[in-house]
């Protein structure tokens, strides 16, 4: 009986681990993508300082040929790195800086997040 048990109460440090282990994981993918965000944010804001749009609205759009970004387009560096860095209507370049600045602020924010003792 006891055998069991002792069995039984691994079995469940072993799951509690494992489940720490995976949460970890989600809170790090989660702080980054927050982070690319914030950072997607602050590079529309970067942009747009001094020229009298609005920070929210208009939405984002090709510099080029003024076509709307698609949501599915707009995703921090991903968006980006699908399109090769090009617009999808008209192929004209996207400065790099938008990923480089999304990319830094995901990886600042999953430090900060690593530096906090509930990580």
């Amino acid at each position: 009986m006891a055998f069991w048990i002792l069995q039984l109460a691994m079995s469940f440090r072993t799951t509690d681990r494992m489940l720490t282990s995976g949460l970890w994981w989600i809170a790090i993918l989660w702080l980054g993508m927050f982070g690319g965000a914030v950072g997607s944010f602050l590079t529309v804001v970067w942009d747009r300082l001094g020229t009298g749009e609005g920070f929210v609205v208009p939405r984002s759009r090709c510099p080029e040929c003024d076509h709307l970004i698609r949501w599915y387009h707009n995703v921090p560096v991903v968006g980006w790195l699908l399109l090769g860095g090009r617009c999808y209507d008209c192929g004209s370049r996207i400065p790099v800086k938008h990923p480089l600045i999304e990319l830094a602020f995901a990886l600042l924010f999953i430090l900060a997040g690593m530096a906090t003792p509930w990580l």
